[in-house]
């Protein structure tokens, strides 16, 4: 949604209308906590273990995640 304003406001829009707002900010604040996570894990270079590799597969290629640049700082669990 990078520089879609109008697509980022339809999204806030529809999540409003079905969370209170204390559930907004928790939902917001959630997100922002593990992009925070995830940023320090990708500057480590902590690897993604095989039971977690092999637990998490099947909805990481549901939501097509490799299709992010980041997830090429994930190294595969060996």
């Amino acid at each position: 949604m990078k520089g879609d304003d109008a697509t980022l406001e339809r999204e806030r829009r529809e999540l409003r209308a079905v969370l209170s707002p204390e559930s907004f900010v928790d939902v917001a604040a959630t997100i922002g906590a593990f992009n925070t996570v995830d940023r320090v894990a990708d500057a480590t270079g902590i690897p993604l273990d095989a039971m977690l590799d092999a637990m998490s597969a099947d909805f990481r290629g549901d939501l097509n995640l490799e299709r992010f640049a980041s997830s090429a700082n994930t190294p595969k669990a060996t």
